[in-house]
């Protein structure tokens, strides 16, 4: 009995005071902080918000009014969100809007929240301030549709659509992608990377490989030129993922060097197209060409932008030699050290070298040879007069190894998906993803 008499007293109690924390906000000073806010933290800190006295909700939108414009307190998050309405800053005592209010800081897409203004287009940067239960909401509007951050001096957005959009007919309630156009710097001098592709099972992973590594350097523009006669969804869409700006050109090998049952020149045609390209586009800068399927030390990058005329240094996992490299004996070129000679006057790996763009002007005529196996030898000579006294020497002076002729397992082409077993599963979006010859 008497245990039934305090459970009664108790829930009593409870009743009263629940009614009575109701009647009174809670004073600033007395509210909890909740100091992770994130969105892997959401669940609990809704379910802290649901459980608490009815007081605080009518105290939150009391604060939303006197709070109009604060933006020092702890824990300030952004969100953007396309087509959402302002959200309201009066004061009001209605649940609903102060739910509102509270789960727009925790990252819930808006769309389940706020209802869309249809002839409002422009996006809406929305910063909101939380205190616990105490919510500050203001609302700016940008003038454009798509939120890009840029390299200040570097790059710049347009609004021209990518080429992965322009190819793959993406229409229809799809993002608009803007492309970072390249606007090159005086300081640092820019680099242009020529990288010849060719359609094969490990194009794009090659190409996501060098992609990223690119992406750490400053001030460069990445030529993709690739062995075909128009360009490829898939690949444009790596490189918009990436994000390393980009041109992806095409170059197709000349039909008589294809036909042809001896050793193909392969990448010629799309080098020299990277290079008609620095002649029409670029004034400064220097030019190298790299492949997709090498390693490259960031640190090379840094050095070879300052080329004068030519630059070179050793490339590691070159012929039997295990390197291709320019001798050096008291600081000046003797020769060459490769696994092959073969006659050449320049015997170095393609990736050992690097041109400035302002000499390559100055030699209109110079071009890459269809000729296998003496690409390099026959655009080095190309630049001629060129002494060894001109040629830099990177690299430590020739005693690091940065760059290595790396190679690709030759994978077979993948076999086609059964439609009739997977058609309906997430495999038929992986098979328009691969790359088949």
């Amino acid at each position: 009995m008497y245990l039934t008499i305090f459970v009664a007293t108790t829930c009593v109690y409870m009743v009263l005071y629940q009614y009575h924390m109701s009647r009174q906000p809670l004073a600033t000073n007395e509210v909890i902080k909740h100091s992770d806010k994130s969105s892997s933290s959401s669940s609990s800190f809704i379910a802290s918000y649901l459980w608490s006295p009815m007081g605080s909700i009518n105290a939150t939108a009391l604060g939303q009014g006197e709070g109009q414009g604060q933006g020092q307190g702890q824990g300030q998050m952004q969100l953007h969100a396309s087509n959402a309405t302002e959200l309201s800053s009066a004061p009001s005592s209605s649940i609903a809007e102060s739910a509102m209010s509270f789960l727009s800081t925790v990252s819930l897409p808006l769309s389940s929240l706020l209802s869309s203004d249809a002839n409002n287009n422009n996006n809406k940067t929305i910063i909101t301030t939380t205190t616990a239960l105490t919510t500050t909401t203001a609302a700016t509007t940008t003038t454009t549709s798509t939120t890009t951050t840029t390299t200040p001096k570097l790059l710049t957005t347009t609004k021209t659509t990518s080429h992965a959009h322009n190819s793959m007919g993406i229409v229809g309630g799809a993002a608009h992608k803007t492309r970072p156009t390249f606007i090159a710097a005086s300081e640092p001098p820019p680099l242009y990377i020529i990288t010849p592709t060719y359609r094969r099972p490990e194009q794009l992973a090659e190409l996501t490989r060098l992609g990223y590594t690119l992406k750490h350097v400053p001030n460069l523009l990445w030529l993709v030129i690739e062995d075909a006669n128009r360009t490829n969804p898939l690949v444009a869409h790596t490189l918009d993922r990436i994000g390393v700006p980009y041109e992806y050109l095409v170059a197709p090998m000349p039909e008589q060097y294809k036909l042809t049952k001896r050793a193909k020149p392969r990448g010629v045609s799309n080098r020299n197209r990277g290079l008609d390209y620095l002649r029409a586009n670029a004034t400064e800068g220097v030019l190298y060409f790299a492949d997709d399927d090498n390693t490259y030390d960031i640190s090379i990058f840094e050095q070879m932008r300052y080329t004068k005329k030519v630059s070179m240094w050793p490339v590691g996992l070159v012929t039997k030699t295990g390197v291709s490299s320019p001798i050096i004996r008291d600081g000046k070129l003797e020769g060459y050290y490769d696994g092959w000679i073969g006659g050449r006057k320049y015997p170095v790996d393609m990736a050992g070298f690097a041109v400035s763009v302002k000499f390559l002007h100055e030699r209109p005529q110079a071009k890459m040879p269809f000729k296998p196996g003496y690409e390099e030898d026959g655009f080095l000579r190309s630049l001629a007069p060129l002494d060894n006294a001109e040629i830099e020497l990177l690299a430590d002076e020739c005693r690091e190894i940065l760059t290595w002729h790396t190679q690709t397992k030759k994978n077979p082409a993948a076999l086609a998906l059964n439609q009739t077993r997977y058609g309906h599963t997430n495999l038929a979006f992986i098979e328009k993803m691969l790359v088949r010859p």
